[in-house]
């Protein structure tokens, strides 16, 4: 029997057309052996497939029936035109087609187009201002523009456009065209794809939204850093007082304040911590600082409880009622006196207190209120005191120094505080604070809240 296999071009030793012929029987062998493995790779359920199934007559190959084919050349050609139909419409994408020449007006568009839109092969085609008429208002001139400038260059057409569905969704269609002419230039038909990209498009919607928001929060904290450190003392000073202070802000803005005030006969100093996150904490520090500068400055020889009630109104006023928020502040107001006396109200952190003759570090109580959450805290606030002798060592701090985690979960708590404050005692106040800093943040896994230190000492008249 004469036949000519379909062995790959890689297997004939040559790149002819023509696929060469099998002369002998030992190539007709290794021929067959080669198309029983093939036969297993394309058919893997069917076990052997027959020799016939995987070979042509002689002829078919180059074209020319055989006059022993039972397959005659119409036959062929609706085969292959089922073929071509199957595939079109298994492609999962609407395709379309427009015949333009020789007056004739035929329209093709696949079944697809009822899953993309709701609307039936028969019903688009019905109807060949139905596209249009779907197409949403808004992205008409769009889609007119680039069709026109497709036909103009001959295409590709793109466009990503919505279109109005049956049910009323809105759906995103991603649509490529191309003109195509004979060979004298004339428009044949149009041929084309269209995509219903609307998952895609909701998710690039998802990463904007996402991308918008996070920029915005990204200049609110930007913009509450720059509130947070504008408002702190340069170089604080106190007379009588050697001063040393430092903040290092999270990545995430908390609310650490301090100031340092000079007044008759010494000064006031404040520190403090609000609640809450980013630009609303910059907000109530701002409003802690200008408030309390404002009553120190105009009532000279008030107490530091009376400064705290007048403060707290203050702030219960404008962020409970005016911003209608619950946000508070746990702060701690100090007057000190040239002669050592440091008077102090306001529920904080405590004091710490080394004493220069002696080396013992000392830890004062503060009590009293948070401040912004009830109107009247009057009743409720007293002065405390303690005395500074010459040497003598103050410090003031917020919670991200002493709940500073280590990888176990342990914080650097107080007794670690007091003793970095031992160990550094009879160095400068700039070295204290950054001796203290240092061990912090050696301490901990990662920083989580604002650090904020203060170191000052005593130097008697």
């Amino acid at each position: 029997m004469d036949v000519k296999f379909a062995i790959p071009r890689f297997l004939e030793g040559s790149f002819g057309d023509a696929v060469p012929e099998i002369e002998n029987e030992q190539m007709l062998a290794q021929a067959e052996e080669l198309l029983a493995h093939l036969s297993h790779a394309l058919f893997p359920s069917t076990g052997d497939v027959p020799i016939e199934l995987m070979t042509w007559a002689d002829g078919f190959l180059s074209g020319r029936a055989s006059e022993e084919s039972p397959r005659s050349i119409e036959d062929r050609l609706k085969a292959a035109e089922a073929r071509f139909v199957t595939l079109v419409e298994q492609i999962p994408a609407v395709t379309f087609m427009a015949v333009l020449g020789e007056g004739e007006n035929e329209v093709y568009v696949s079944p697809h187009i009822e899953q993309m839109l709701g609307y039936s092969q028969e019903e688009w085609l019905s109807d060949p201002f139905l596209w249009y008429r779907r197409l949403h208002p808004d992205d008409r001139a769009l889609w007119n523009q680039e069709f026109a400038e497709g036909c103009r260059r001959g295409g590709p057409f793109r466009a990503e456009c919505r279109f109005l569905a049956r049910d009323g969704r809105i759906v995103w269609v991603h649509g490529e065209a191309r003109l195509v002419r004979d060979e004298r230039g004339r428009p044949q038909f149009l041929q084309g794809v269209a995509f219903d990209i609307t998952e895609s498009k909701r998710a690039q919607q998802v990463v904007l939204e996402n991308a918008v928001r996070t920029a915005k929060v990204q200049e609110e904290l930007e913009i509450a850093r720059r509130m947070q450190t504008s408002i702190l003392p340069a170089e604080p000073s106190l007379d009588g007082l050697e001063v040393a202070a430092l903040m290092i802000p999270a990545d995430e803005v908390g609310g650490d304040y301090y100031d340092v005030r000079p007044a008759l006969d010494g000064g006031w100093i404040t520190i403090g911590d609000v609640s809450g996150h980013g630009l609303d904490a910059g907000l109530v520090m701002l409003m802690v600082q200008s408030a309390a500068f404002g009553i120190a400055s105009a009532r000279s020889g008030t107490s530091p409880a009376e400064l705290l009630t007048l403060l707290n109104e203050v702030l219960y006023d404008n962020i409970a009622r005016r911003l209608g928020r619950s946000d508070y502040v746990t702060l701690c107001v100090l007057r000190y006196r040239r002669n050592g006396l440091v008077e102090f109200a306001g529920a904080h952190q405590d004091i710490i207190v080394c004493r220069a003759a002696t080396g013992s570090v000392e830890r004062v109580r503060t009590q009293g209120p948070w401040v912004g959450i009830r109107k009247q805290i009057r009743t409720i606030t007293t002065d405390g005191a303690l005395q500074l002798r010459d040497g003598d060592i103050l410090v003031l701090y917020t919670d991200g120094i002493i709940e500073a985690m280590n990888a176990d979960g342990e914080q650097f708590d107080v007794p670690r505080l007091c003793a970095a404050i031992h160990e550094a005692r009879t160095k400068s106040v700039e070295e204290i604070r950054d001796h203290v800093v240092a061990r912090a943040r050696a301490w901990m896994a990662t920083q989580d809240d604002d650090l904020t230190l203060l170191v000052a000492r005593y130097r008697a008249p």
